[in-house]
């Protein structure tokens, strides 16, 4: 079974921003839902979509390949029955996945979707610097 797949750069950053995510050793997944009656470009109904993102932390080129042609084969296996179901998700890939068991991989893509975890907005995490020159203090 093919799996329809993720192009846009928009539907990626959508996953990211207002997905649920699942973190595993291998990966991090950001699942997206459809909102009901949504529809994709084109007028078709929407569903299941899959982006694989192997950024070059992962490895040179050759591995960054390895790494998505296996996971990509993990999640035809692990979302078969899912195929109807209308969300996004994006894997975000590490260096990990070229040693893990195939089988661990298609067991953590398939709860991927049911366990992943609403998103947190990132808050600006920095403290404010005191101005220069002010007076401390004490």
């Amino acid at each position: 079974m093919r799996l329809a797949r993720l192009t846009q750069r928009r539907d990626f950053l959508a996953a990211a921003e207002h997905g649920r995510r699942f973190r595993s050793p291998v990966f991090m997944a950001q699942v997206r839902d459809a909102a009901p009656g949504e529809t994709r470009e084109g007028g078709e109904p929407a569903r299941l979509r899959l982006g694989l993102t192997a950024s070059r932390k992962t490895g040179n080129a050759v591995k960054r390949n390895r790494i998505r042609r296996r996971l990509r084969a993990a999640a035809a296996q692990a979302l078969a029955d899912r195929a109807q179901c209308p969300c996004d998700i994006v894997i975000v890939a590490r260096a990990e996945v070229l040693v893990a068991d195939f089988r661990a991989l298609v067991a953590d893509l398939s709860i991927a979707i049911d366990r992943a975890k609403p998103h947190k907005p990132h808050a600006d995490r920095r403290r404010p610097h005191p101005k220069r020159g002010a007076p401390s203090q004490a």
